[in-house]
């Protein structure tokens, strides 16, 4: 018979401690997620559109944890654990820079210079203003609630969370720039691809509105289908 012990530990992915009873903990621990929870939903608009921009967004992100884990481990500056309460051993003991705060800033810098340079809304000029400004705003402040959450529950220190910060904003200034000025002019020859056409991978660089686009190019197929049918 088999005595060995072996020691078991958590997928630490989505595992987060907060003070019990703390009601605000309690509601940061959920808002501290929100990273990976930005990052599935990107990754399940790829497998529904297959739009070469969203692929190079979620590229970035894994771009930007590469950068993350170098610099952690280079750094080596330690988590600011208080006491022996805390489940040190399921999550990695380097905290300089943040990842949460970095990769929420990437998603929110990306998604901004998106809205201001890409999205149009086929409003009034006032409108039109205010939706974007609206869209930035949420995703600026859904950014800072993350890397506030991260010092409020003690895995990083300020200067942890706004080195992160600050990584993510170039990551993902730079990333969209390189995409916006530079790559996406070959979108045209990579949709051209043999493999690209059979993932069905698309080129909506030059649709200012997809979810407009999507609508109405649906609603017109599903009448022609519909009228062909009657007939």
């Amino acid at each position: 018979m088999n005595n060995e012990t072996y020691e078991y530990k958590p997928l630490s992915l989505m595992f987060v401690e907060y003070k019990s009873g703390d009601l605000l903990g309690f509601i940061l621990a959920w808002i501290t997620m929100l990273p990976i929870l930005y990052a599935v939903s990107i990754f399940t608009i790829i497998i529904i559109r297959r739009d070469l921009t969203t692929i190079l967004y979620f590229i970035g992100f894994l771009i930007t944890e590469l950068v993350n884990f170098v610099l952690k481990n280079l750094i080596k500056q330690p988590r600011p654990y208080l006491n022996e309460h805390r489940s040190k051993g399921n999550f990695s003991k380097y905290g300089m820079p943040s990842d949460h705060s970095q990769v929420m800033f990437y998603f929110s810098t990306f998604f901004v210079l998106m809205v201001a340079y890409r999205y149009y809304i086929y409003q009034s000029k006032l409108m039109q203003i205010l939706i974007k400004s609206f869209l930035c705003v949420l995703a600026i402040f859904a950014a800072i609630l993350v890397a506030f959450s991260r010092v409020y529950l003690k895995y990083h220190t300020n200067e942890q969370v706004i080195a992160g910060s600050l990584i993510g904003i170039f990551c993902g200034s730079i990333w969209f720039f390189f995409i916006n000025t530079i790559f996406s002019k070959y979108f045209h020859y990579i949709t051209t691809w043999k493999i690209s056409e059979f993932l069905m991978i698309r080129d909506y660089t030059h649709i200012p509105n997809i979810l407009l686009f999507q609508y109405t190019a649906e609603r017109n197929e599903a009448s022609i289908r519909r009228k062909n049918k009657n007939n």
